[in-house]
């Protein structure tokens, strides 16, 4: 055993006992033990091999972008539209109807607000427009065509801020859409993306013709494996940020040192996109499908980590689901946006009525890093692998917060009702915060609301 092992596990022995032995107290806001015992480094859990074995072999990796390729793209496809295709388009009319919100000033808003909105999104009318297009920026994708927020009763454990009911996804600059429809004003247009679909403002898509299509489409596409990146115009202007999970065609012309030219979307005064090159730092950008090896993987994740949590890609952060999908898009694996159609995208392994033991050693024995997702409803988490300590299984996941009771002394260090906020990317044990006095038990326990594992892409 290295000293540094024995140190750790001294500390969690230690840790064991004040919690036990001495009168409940609360770590700082926003820590845990987990994020002070567990070092936030991906290549501590991830067991890397001794060759240079790919995580996936280059074969299934090929066709697993195909697969990817044909989804990307399909919004361009050509496809009438007809009234029976907006049925799921307006399910916010339909999930809103008799239902008390509350706006921005945490108020109830107005009763005739639903039928402010109704007018707006004209379901009647639908198509109203369609028209291939792409974003020209980091783009929300939201439920109605509304930019203001709405919640649910925030006096409630996790209704209130930041979870805007209205925040459907968050879709990077250079994504293919198409938009089918638009409100009588022309203010809002409704989009479908890849793999979600959402009301977005006019000057955020551009819309393409056929030349535009067939360059993006037929283009080397490189992968963006680095957040903030700055995109540069020829003339050395400010183009776009790189996103983790953005995907641009390769421009042809020679790039100066240190730097790759790719092509990136613009839109003209007239609406029409136009493809310019510009240029993007290196070490930032590479081939797409990125090689699925366990160094990219840790470079890519580690770059991630201590990311704010973004609800629906709200202030272009990642929620649970968003993270997932945006870096195993980089390796060519398609995924749907939400948790729960997540869960399913894979080989499933049911964990229910298994205890907490049981689920973690399923995990470890099952599992394969970087390519499991562990499902609990409203939530997943990538299993990096085995803490090399305890043998529990880690994971890395974007994580709001843990369910906390609300006695009377934790409201003057903790002002969010019924949550410990961790509010960032992070890597835990499955159990969070078990430590914490006020953690809600069972439920507030990670671990116990686990209910399966979808391992990706099997060997």
């Amino acid at each position: 055993m290295t000293t540094s092992y024995f140190v750790r596990i001294c500390c969690y022995l230690v840790v064991a006992f004040v919690v036990s032995a001495c009168a409940p107290t609360l770590p700082p806001p926003g820590e845990i033990v987990d994020l002070r015992l567990l070092p936030q480094n991906v290549a501590r859990y991830v067991p890397m091999p001794e060759d240079d074995r790919p995580l996936i072999s280059p074969m299934r990796q090929e066709h697993l972008a195909q697969t990817f390729h044909a989804r990307y793209f399909a919004p361009w496809d050509d496809r009438e539209m007809t009234r029976e295709d907006g049925s799921d388009l307006f399910w916010g009319l339909r999930r809103y109807r008799d239902r008390i919100v509350f706006g921005e000033n945490l108020l109830p808003v107005s009763d005739c607000w639903l039928e402010e909105m109704n007018r707006r999104s004209a379901p009647d009318s639908f198509p109203a427009l369609v028209h291939p297009a792409v974003t020209v920026t980091p783009t929300s994708l939201r439920v109605l065509p509304s930019h203001k927020p709405v919640f649910h009763n925030p006096a409630l454990p996790g209704q209130g801020f930041p979870f805007d009911m209205l925040q459907n996804s968050l879709v990077p600059a250079g994504t293919p859409v198409r938009v089918v429809h638009a409100t009588p004003d022309g203010d809002w247009y409704l989009a479908m993306a890849p793999h979600v679909s959402g009301w977005v403002r006019p000057w955020e898509v551009a819309w393409v013709d056929q030349p535009v299509m067939e360059a993006m489409r037929d283009a080397e596409l490189v992968a963006v494996t680095r957040d903030g990146d700055v995109l540069r115009t020829a003339q050395g202007m400010y183009a776009l940020h790189g996103r983790v999970g953005m995907l641009l065609p390769r421009c042809p012309l020679p790039a100066p040192a240190g730097t790759v030219a790719v092509q990136a979307p613009q839109r003209r005064a007239d609406g029409w996109a136009e493809l310019k090159c510009g240029f993007i730092a290196d070490s930032a950008i590479e081939s797409w499908p990125v090689p699925a090896t366990w160094d990219r993987y840790v470079h890519v994740l580690d770059g991630l980590l201590g990311q704010p949590y973004g609800w629906g890609g709200m202030y272009e952060n990642r929620d649970c689901s968003a993270l997932i999908q945006d870096v195993q898009a980089l390796f060519g694996i398609a995924l749907p946006r939400n948790s729960r159609a997540q869960a399913r995208a894979g080989r499933v392994v049911d964990l229910a009525g298994l205890d907490a033991a049981q689920k973690e050693h399923r995990i470890v024995e099952l599992g394969v890093p970087l390519l499991t997702i562990v499902n609990m409803p409203g939530h997943v988490l990538l299993y990096l692998g085995p803490d090399p300590v305890s043998g529990r299984p880690v994971m890395l996941h974007a994580l709001w917060g843990l369910r906390i009771q609300e006695p009377r002394a934790w409201r003057a260090q903790h002002a969010t009702p019924g949550r410990w906020v961790l509010g960032r990317t992070v890597i835990t044990t499955l159990a969070p915060g078990a430590e914490l006095p006020g953690l809600l038990r069972p439920e507030g326990m990670l671990v116990e609301r686990v209910t399966s594992m979808t391992i990706l892409v099997d060997s």
